[in-house]
């Protein structure tokens, strides 16, 4: 295995891009629109709880156990399923019991800080660490070095790297981008539940969550990397889109109240007639 500058660039732009986005968004947010940055931490311990303490454990458990004792492909679709819902329905009520008792602000910046900070310690953590730690050893390994790796664990790590081209040492990184955008468009939608006094914006939350994750793996096992890449990239998209229109709307109702006072004190302090 010989050493390609280029991949080594592209594993390295991927883990900047999981370790590094997720910073530069919560303070464009912060400096742009006046998000608070306590959102972002609120976020990132939202997920920490409901995906690393509560769901992953069990989780990553049963998924060694079902593909070792149960490798039917059957059984390995449905298991599948199961882990892409349980991931919106852990993650979804986590935001909600996010809002009811942690984060009291209902704008929708605010939602979008607390998005940033839930994406974005996924990404650091799952992904942005294990792209660094790869781009290390594709280095180390294409000059020589054992790493400490046995001769039963050194030639598979080494036959995944001969694999690797530049472009799609990027995948995680780019898909890393699309996810986030889902995570802020989700802390959005899941907003609407205290906003618009109904919980069925959580339901939605937790099924379009489930849905984006069971497709974009679906299609990258079932025609690629990057078919699934696009897959999560519309998902994204659609996420994006009405994160900007109710983000715009919220402010531009913020804002009448602002240049309106009487409206505004009305707004905030009703009184019976």
């Amino acid at each position: 295995m010989t050493f390609d500058p280029a991949v080594a660039l592209g594993l390295s732009a991927a883990a900047a891009l999981a370790l590094g986005g997720p910073v530069v968004l919560g303070a464009w947010l912060w400096r742009r629109l006046g998000a608070n940055p306590v959102a972002w931490a609120i976020g990132a311990a939202t997920f920490f709880v409901s995906q690393v303490v509560l769901r992953l454990p069990w989780q990553i458990a049963l998924g060694l156990w079902l593909s070792k004792h149960h490798p039917e492909p059957a059984v390995q679709w449905a298991w599948l399923v199961v882990s892409a819902f349980s991931a919106g329905l852990f993650e979804e009520t986590g935001r909600y019991v996010a809002y009811r008792f942690a984060w009291k602000d209902r704008t929708a910046t605010g939602a979008l800080m607390l998005g940033a900070g839930h994406g974005g310690i996924e990404s650091m953590l799952l992904v942005g660490l294990n792209l660094a730690v790869s781009a290390v050893m594709y280095v180390g390994l294409t000059h020589g070095y054992t790493l400490g790796l046995g001769p039963e664990k050194l030639e598979p790590v080494r036959q995944q790297f001969a694999q690797l081209t530049p472009v799609l040492a990027l995948a995680g990184g780019v898909e890393r981008v699309s996810s986030m955008a889902v995570h802020c468009g989700l802390s959005v939608l899941v907003l609407q539940c205290f906003t618009r006094g109904s919980r069925w914006w959580l339901l939605a939350a937790i099924g379009f969550h489930g849905l984006s994750n069971l497709v974009g793996v679906a299609a990258a096992k079932a025609l690629g990397v990057w078919p699934g890449e696009g897959v999560i990239a519309c998902f994204g998209l659609l996420a994006l889109a009405w994160t900007v229109r109710i983000v715009s709307r919220d402010r531009r109702a913020r804002e009448a109240l602002t240049v309106f006072p009487v409206a505004s004190s009305l707004h905030d302090d009703p009184k019976p007639p």
